[in-house]
């Protein structure tokens, strides 16, 4: 009986400290949620204060004569941030794309710290993009950004719709005109390369000229002299026809040939 008991006892005791354990994970996870609860309470009227910052920094990295298109206010949520509002502003200028987000403040500060930005920008190429997309930060419409290291999303808020709109169609329009200026170069390119190279060069043997002469008249050689004429002697004749430059055309570019001839 005594070994009984004691059977009976261990697995009591083992969910005993199961459910202790448990306790207190939970009653951790209800202080930090309370935490957060109080500190985003605390800081309840933050959105709009980054929205103001956002599009007041937006102004100071505006480069000389730097235009804005086509502007939207936008937000973001990251878990770093405790999946609080990150609010900012999409500029579409004549250069490039400009993004300018106001990073929350701490939970719990002491003072008021400056604010601090979250900026990037890309100049128009065929890698960026744009489109509308929905349900983005909380946000019923969005705009995903996909540029060559990734993309990045954001939620619109009802009231910056329209100038998402217009964000969306500047980049496009400026993506087609970088798709049109690359295939107008492949089409230049392409007929330089279907042109013929240009004609050879010719020298009219004079009297007192020798081969070598000739060759170091034009900065070649006796031997490429010959191979470019196609025959073996150093003899040449009065009134001869010499060719001394040949070309070839190799993906579009003029390059000398010292061959035979083709």
């Amino acid at each position: 009986m005594p070994p009984r008991a004691t059977t009976l006892r261990q697995p009591l005791s083992r969910r005993r400290e199961l459910a202790l354990q448990l306790g207190v994970l939970l009653g951790l996870a209800g202080v930090g949620a309370l935490l957060v609860g109080v500190g985003t309470w605390m800081h309840r009227g933050d959105q709009d204060v980054g929205r103001r910052e956002a599009l007041l920094q937006l102004d100071r990295v505006l480069q000389p004569g730097e235009q804005v298109l086509a502007r939207a206010e936008v937000v973001q949520r990251h878990w770093w941030d405790h999946f609080r509002t990150t609010p900012g502003v999409l500029a579409a200028t004549d250069r490039r794309l400009v993004h300018v987000g106001a990073v929350p403040p701490a939970l719990f500060r002491v003072s008021d710290d400056p604010p601090s930005f979250h900026e990037w920008s890309f100049a128009y190429d065929t890698s960026l993009a744009a489109r509308s997309a929905r349900g983005i930060a909380g946000a019923g419409q969005g705009i995903v950004v996909r540029t060559r290291d990734g993309s990045e999303r954001f939620g619109v808020p009802a009231a910056a719709r329209a100038g998402a709109q217009g964000v969306v169609r500047t980049v496009e329009a400026r993506r087609q005109e970088r798709l049109a200026e690359l295939r107008r170069q492949a089409a230049i390119f392409d007929s330089i390369a279907a042109l013929p190279p240009p004609p050879p060069v010719i020298h009219r043997v004079r009297p007192g000229e020798t081969l070598y002469g000739i060759a170091a008249q034009y900065n070649v050689t006796p031997e490429v002299l010959k191979a470019m004429n196609g025959f073996a002697a150093d003899r040449i004749r009065i009134g001869q026809q010499l060719v001394v430059r040949r070309y070839r055309r190799i993906n579009g570019a003029v390059v000398e040939y010292y061959g035979p001839p083709e």
